[in-house]
Protein backbone atom coordinates (compact mmCIF):
# COMPACT_ATOMS: atom_id res chain seq x y z
CA UNK A 1 0.00 0.00 0.00
CA UNK A 2 1.03 3.77 -0.45
CA UNK A 3 1.91 5.54 2.37
CA UNK A 4 0.47 9.23 3.71
CA UNK A 5 3.15 10.75 1.95
CA UNK A 6 3.08 9.17 -1.53
CA UNK A 7 -1.47 9.75 -1.40
CA UNK A 8 -0.88 13.55 -0.32
CA UNK A 9 1.99 13.57 -3.90
CA UNK A 10 -0.21 11.78 -6.19
CA UNK A 11 -3.37 14.13 -5.04
CA UNK A 12 -0.85 17.45 -5.65
CA UNK A 13 0.18 15.96 -8.99
CA UNK A 14 -3.53 14.75 -9.72
CA UNK A 15 -4.63 18.19 -8.75
CA UNK A 16 -1.83 20.38 -11.21
CA UNK A 17 -2.68 18.34 -13.99
CA UNK A 18 -6.26 19.51 -13.57
CA UNK A 19 -5.10 22.81 -13.18
CA UNK A 20 -2.76 22.89 -16.20
CA UNK A 21 -6.07 21.15 -18.17
CA UNK A 22 -8.16 24.48 -17.03
CA UNK A 23 -5.74 26.66 -18.44
CA UNK A 24 -5.62 25.12 -21.68
CA UNK A 25 -9.12 26.08 -22.05
CA UNK A 26 -8.57 29.58 -22.49
CA UNK A 27 -5.54 29.58 -24.52
CA UNK A 28 -5.83 31.31 -27.98
CA UNK A 29 -5.80 28.53 -30.70
CA UNK A 30 -6.08 31.17 -33.55
CA UNK A 31 -9.90 30.12 -34.16
CA UNK A 32 -10.80 33.83 -34.90
CA UNK A 33 -8.96 33.33 -38.19
CA UNK A 34 -11.24 31.36 -39.72
CA UNK A 35 -14.19 34.19 -38.98
CA UNK A 36 -12.20 37.22 -40.35
CA UNK A 37 -13.10 39.48 -42.90
CA UNK A 38 -10.33 38.32 -45.40
CA UNK A 39 -9.01 35.31 -44.25
CA UNK A 40 -5.29 34.34 -45.04
CA UNK A 41 -6.94 31.84 -47.95
CA UNK A 42 -7.98 34.72 -49.80
CA UNK A 43 -5.62 37.27 -48.84
CA UNK A 44 -2.64 34.60 -49.71
CA UNK A 45 -4.39 33.53 -53.43
CA UNK A 46 -5.08 37.07 -54.26
CA UNK A 47 -2.12 38.37 -56.62
CA UNK A 48 -1.91 41.61 -58.77
CA UNK A 49 -0.74 39.82 -61.89
CA UNK A 50 -3.61 36.53 -61.87
CA UNK A 51 -6.40 39.35 -62.12
CA UNK A 52 -8.46 39.00 -65.22
CA UNK A 53 -8.43 42.07 -67.87
CA UNK A 54 -11.82 43.67 -66.20
CA UNK A 55 -10.77 43.61 -62.51
CA UNK A 56 -7.44 44.99 -64.02
CA UNK A 57 -9.23 47.71 -65.43
CA UNK A 58 -11.22 48.69 -62.70
CA UNK A 59 -8.79 48.86 -60.55
CA UNK A 60 -6.62 50.83 -62.67
CA UNK A 61 -9.69 53.38 -63.38
CA UNK A 62 -10.15 53.97 -59.69
CA UNK A 63 -6.09 54.63 -58.99
CA UNK A 64 -5.88 56.64 -61.99
CA UNK A 65 -9.05 58.02 -63.14
CA UNK A 66 -9.71 59.43 -66.69
CA UNK A 67 -5.53 58.57 -67.44
CA UNK A 68 -7.02 55.11 -68.27
CA UNK A 69 -8.77 56.17 -71.45
CA UNK A 70 -7.37 57.12 -74.44
CA UNK A 71 -8.13 61.22 -75.51
CA UNK A 72 -10.63 59.99 -78.15
CA UNK A 73 -12.74 57.91 -76.18
CA UNK A 74 -12.83 60.99 -72.87
CA UNK A 75 -14.38 63.20 -75.51
CA UNK A 76 -16.83 59.94 -76.56
CA UNK A 77 -17.92 59.61 -72.82
CA UNK A 78 -21.43 60.83 -71.13
CA UNK A 79 -20.40 63.63 -69.07
CA UNK A 80 -22.17 62.08 -65.98
CA UNK A 81 -20.18 58.89 -66.34
CA UNK A 82 -16.82 61.03 -66.46
CA UNK A 83 -17.96 62.90 -63.34
CA UNK A 84 -18.39 59.89 -61.56
CA UNK A 85 -14.56 58.21 -62.59
CA UNK A 86 -13.18 61.65 -61.10
CA UNK A 87 -14.95 61.93 -58.15
CA UNK A 88 -14.02 58.07 -57.37
CA UNK A 89 -10.38 58.81 -58.38
CA UNK A 90 -10.31 61.84 -56.32
CA UNK A 91 -11.37 60.12 -53.09
CA UNK A 92 -9.11 57.01 -54.14
CA UNK A 93 -6.17 59.48 -53.89
CA UNK A 94 -7.35 61.03 -50.67
CA UNK A 95 -7.45 57.61 -49.11
CA UNK A 96 -4.15 56.63 -50.05
CA UNK A 97 -2.60 59.81 -49.27
CA UNK A 98 -4.40 59.25 -45.54
CA UNK A 99 -3.07 55.86 -45.60
CA UNK A 100 0.45 56.97 -46.41
CA UNK A 101 0.76 59.26 -43.93
CA UNK A 102 -0.79 57.20 -41.42
CA UNK A 103 2.40 54.77 -42.25
CA UNK A 104 4.67 57.10 -42.13
CA UNK A 105 3.26 58.28 -38.63
CA UNK A 106 3.55 54.98 -37.42
CA UNK A 107 7.41 54.48 -38.29
CA UNK A 108 8.25 57.64 -37.10
CA UNK A 109 6.22 57.16 -33.61
CA UNK A 110 8.28 53.55 -33.46
CA UNK A 111 11.82 55.15 -34.46
CA UNK A 112 11.22 58.03 -31.65
CA UNK A 113 10.11 56.43 -28.78
CA UNK A 114 12.99 53.37 -29.85
CA UNK A 115 15.99 55.84 -30.49
CA UNK A 116 14.56 58.28 -27.50
CA UNK A 117 13.73 56.65 -24.61
CA UNK A 118 14.07 58.54 -21.89
CA UNK A 119 13.48 62.22 -23.35
CA UNK A 120 10.06 63.73 -21.94
CA UNK A 121 10.05 65.59 -25.58
CA UNK A 122 10.81 62.36 -28.13
CA UNK A 123 7.96 60.37 -25.83
CA UNK A 124 5.31 63.11 -25.91
CA UNK A 125 5.89 63.67 -29.64
CA UNK A 126 5.72 59.99 -29.89
CA UNK A 127 2.23 59.67 -28.44
CA UNK A 128 0.75 61.92 -30.99
CA UNK A 129 -2.15 59.31 -32.93
CA UNK A 130 -0.96 57.94 -36.07
CA UNK A 131 -4.20 58.70 -37.53
CA UNK A 132 -4.09 62.00 -37.25
CA UNK A 133 -3.48 63.54 -40.97
CA UNK A 134 -3.13 66.56 -42.77
CA UNK A 135 -5.84 67.02 -45.75
CA UNK A 136 -3.38 69.70 -47.70
CA UNK A 137 -0.10 67.84 -47.62
CA UNK A 138 0.70 64.98 -50.23
CA UNK A 139 2.70 62.63 -49.36
CA UNK A 140 5.27 61.19 -52.37
CA UNK A 141 6.90 58.57 -50.62
CA UNK A 142 6.31 55.84 -53.10
CA UNK A 143 4.38 52.33 -52.54
CA UNK A 144 7.55 50.15 -52.02
CA UNK A 145 9.13 52.45 -49.88
CA UNK A 146 6.30 52.05 -47.93
CA UNK A 147 5.77 48.45 -48.19
CA UNK A 148 3.05 48.52 -49.65
CA UNK A 149 1.84 46.27 -52.35
CA UNK A 150 -1.18 46.49 -54.96
CA UNK A 151 -2.55 43.85 -53.13
CA UNK A 152 -2.81 46.00 -50.05
CA UNK A 153 -3.95 48.59 -52.30
CA UNK A 154 -6.99 46.08 -54.13
CA UNK A 155 -8.20 45.13 -50.24
CA UNK A 156 -7.96 49.17 -49.11
CA UNK A 157 -10.47 49.74 -51.72
CA UNK A 158 -12.41 47.25 -51.41
CA UNK A 159 -13.35 48.22 -48.12
CA UNK A 160 -13.59 51.31 -48.40
CA UNK A 161 -15.68 50.82 -51.20
CA UNK A 162 -14.48 52.32 -54.35
CA UNK A 163 -14.12 48.68 -55.88
CA UNK A 164 -17.20 46.27 -55.46
CA UNK A 165 -17.36 43.76 -52.75
CA UNK A 166 -17.27 41.18 -55.38
CA UNK A 167 -14.02 42.81 -56.83
CA UNK A 168 -12.22 38.96 -56.96
CA UNK A 169 -15.31 37.18 -58.31
CA UNK A 170 -15.45 39.10 -60.96
CA UNK A 171 -15.13 37.63 -64.30
CA UNK A 172 -14.80 39.11 -67.68
CA UNK A 173 -18.78 38.84 -68.85
CA UNK A 174 -19.70 41.50 -66.20
CA UNK A 175 -17.90 43.90 -68.27
CA UNK A 176 -20.60 46.64 -69.86
CA UNK A 177 -20.00 48.89 -72.49
CA UNK A 178 -17.25 51.41 -71.73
Amino acid sequence: MLSQEQQTLLLQQKQKELLSKRLERYHYYGILAEYQLHPPSIVNSLSYTKLNPYQHFLFKRVLHGLKVYKPEEVKKLHWDKKRRITKVWKRGQREINAWKQTICNKKVNAYLSNTFKHSPLAQYIANIPADETLDDYTNTMSFKELGITYEDVILKFMSLGLLPKNYLTINNEHQKSI
